[in-house]
């Protein structure tokens, strides 16, 4: 992306990116100042301090961040983005955890069709929200926008929770233990509809595992560190073409199965008279319709909109196509399940449903036992590269940020112009979360952790974007920063309920066997517990961050700007925090940098973008970019 600064309609001079079709101005950047500095100084300053020549005595450091053109995501690699991340192995096994819930195949299909509704509203919430805010971070951003006072408490418990929790171990399991069950299909792949006597298949060898998922992990890591273009758009948009085509093959081997082809097919009394309905071999706790639907989840673009082409544009067409796109597969691929398998298969297959499920149809042949479980692997590898391009993308934000401790070194893209950083952060905890467990439970455990803490950010999210869209303080200034989607506000109050409900839900009994629906041996109430306790930590380290750690003196300070050339440039600031005035302390530096220096009221700042409007040459209006376009005053005539 190139820029420049121009006079703009022979009133005033914009600060802008340009993507005109007359070329790039490759013109050297002091020259470029050169033209204006002496007739604009205010501009020529701004321009000169966002490259390293400020003359702020506080300023140590400056880093600019640098994302080229051809490197950004558009409507099919963000619609991919989203599809890798939704489809995991979940589908592969999920069908079986939901089932013991519910007990009946319709109740079943139901509960991923009350699913898919409470993806759609989430998507909606989310859309308003990365529409007004297209920047990279996600959640992030958006409890910096709702939650101001006190300075830093949304960033803090955020940042604790979204390191510790949000990793890619569980998949990175998953794609090891079904790259081996492809391995050894004898040993690992067991069809207990054609060996009744048979027991659920071991896991491989724990070690063995291990060891495939802490390379799954690193080589994820490598190809987001050295290849970013080509992990980030075309290994991704391959992923997410395979595991589309999985999901249909699953829907045709499901017609096939209806029409009677394979072991006692179809399952007619899976749909019709009492099988659909009656409860064998099903929990009776109370909560565990409520448990199952905690793995009905969905997922978003918003972590990485930095580095998609036209963010607010492309989110509104890939998000829907993506979302209602793999919830509608899910719910035909459960349909397929139910008219190959017997109620009982399924229960008890857990992980290895799909398997039974080909090896029904198919057979015990080669493509069966070894080219479908390869495929779910591959399935596993696309969530893992998925998750790891966008979770480090949100880390090396939090580094931008000023959090965490050596920030500058988390925030940096050095030397490949990649979150080379922010990924061996993600690498650590997620080779951590793979070495310290000793079982599938474990691995399960930390999933639903990450699940239930995921689920109060959202909560807070959905209550924010009510309080900004109806609050009298907040609703005009809303209404003048947002682009013109607009979420229906029940889909917004009916988010808001189903966070509260997947909140209350697994404190109510959900035992099944011997153990837990969701966690086994694991007694149901402990992982939301835990989830609470990660979240109060949070909310400690913030005292000891933003209360404690200032009264020894000067502390981090960060401020956003934007070159010439619409590139992000942070500028690292020693300053004492205890002189602050009161002021200052309610601000963040997740909201535009002139809302804090020039001290105007939001209605003042409205009517800022009312004389600025700068409308791009895409169509978007600037006053949704991040930061904003700097504007100047007309130059009084002579």
């Amino acid at each position: 992306m190139s820029g420049n600064l121009r006079p703009r309609d022979g009133e005033s001079v914009e600060f802008c990116s340009a993507d005109s079709d007359d070329g790039p101005n490759y013109a050297p950047r002091e020259r470029a100042f050169g033209d204006y500095e002496r007739e604009f100084p205010a501009v020529g300053t701004a321009v000169g301090a966002a490259n390293g020549r400020s003359d702020d005595p506080t300023v140590y450091d400056i880093q600019t961040f640098v994302i080229p053109e051809d490197r950004k995501l558009g409507y099919w690699s963000t619609a991919a983005l989203i599809c890798n991340r939704m489809i995991g192995t979940g589908i592969f096994s999920t069908p079986s955890t939901i089932l013991r819930a519910t007990g009946t195949p319709a109740g079943t299909l139901l509960l991923w069709c009350v699913g898919a509704f409470f993806a759609y509203c989430g998507m909606s919430v989310f859309l308003e929200l990365g529409t007004a805010l297209p920047r990279s971070g996600g959640e992030k951003v958006y409890l910096e926008r709702i939650y101001r006072k006190p300075k830093y408490i949304a960033t803090c418990v955020y940042a604790i929770q979204f390191i510790l929790l949000g990793n890619t171990a569980g998949n990175a399991v998953s794609c090891a233990a079904h790259f081996l069950r492809a391995v050894d299909p004898a040993k690992y792949s067991v069809n207990i509809q054609l060996h009744p006597g048979a027991r659920i298949p071991a896991p491989p060898p724990d070690g063995l595992s291990k060891g495939l998922a802490v390379g799954v992990i690193t080589l994820n890591c490598l190809i987001h560190f050295y290849w970013p273009k080509f992990g980030g758009k075309y290994l991704m948009t391959a992923f997410a073409a395979l595991k589309i085509s999985l999901l249909v093959l699953i829907m045709i081997a499901g017609i096939a199965a209806g029409a009677g082809v394979g072991l006692n097919n179809p399952q007619r009394e899976n749909f019709y008279g009492d099988g659909a309905w009656k409860r064998d071999g099903a929990t009776d706790a109370p909560g565990s319709w409520a448990a199952a639907l905690l793995a009905v989840r969905w997922e978003n673009a918003n972590y990485v909109l930095g580095e998609v082409r036209q963010p607010a544009k492309t989110l509104r067409v890939s998000a829907p196509i993506a979302i209602l796109g793999v919830a509608a597969l899910y719910i035909l691929a459960n349909i397929a399940y139910f008219a190959a398998l017997p109620k009982e298969v399924i229960q008890k297959g857990g992980v290895t449903v799909a398997a039974d499920f080909f090896l029904d149809v198919f057979g015990g042949n080669a493509f069966a036992t070894t080219i479908v479980p390869l495929c779910i692997a591959a399935s596993a590898f696309g969530n893992v590269l998925a998750v790891t391009f966008a979770n480090s993308r949100v880390k090396q934000e939090l580094g931008k940020e000023g959090v965490l401790p050596w920030s500058r070194f988390w925030a940096s893209d050095k030397p490949f112009g990649t979150p080379a950083a922010a990924l061996l952060l993600h690498w650590v905890f997620s080779i951590i979360i793979i070495s310290a467990p000793s079982s599938e439970e474990a691995y399960n455990f930390f999933i639903w952790v990450f699940t239930s803490s995921q689920t109060w950010v959202s909560l807070f999210i959905g209550a924010g974007l009510l309080y900004l869209q109806h609050s009298p303080s907040q609703s005009e200034v809303w209404a003048a920063e947002r682009t013109d989607y607009h979420v229906w506000w029940p889909f917004t109050l009916t988010f808001c309920l189903a966070c509260i409900f997947l909140l209350i839900a697994p404190f109510i009994p959900n035992e099944y066997a011997e153990g837990s629906l969701l966690t086994g041996s694991i007694p149901y109430y402990v992982f939301p517990t835990v989830s609470c306790c990660v979240l109060a930590s949070g909310f400690v380290y913030w005292v000891g961050f933003a209360k404690i750690w200032p009264e020894f003196g000067f502390t981090l300070e960060v401020e956003r700007t934007e070159d010439e050339f619409g590139n992000e440039v942070i500028k690292y600031k020693h300053v004492n925090r205890q002189r602050e005035t009161h002021a200052e302390a309610s601000s963040t530096s997740a909201l535009p940098q002139f809302r804090e220096k020039v001290g105007l009221s939001e209605m003042q700042m409205c009517q800022r973008k009312e004389v600025f409007p700068g409308a791009s040459q895409d169509g978007e209006n600037n006053v949704h970019d991040y930061p904003p376009r700097a504007h100047t005053h007309p130059k009084p005539s002579r």
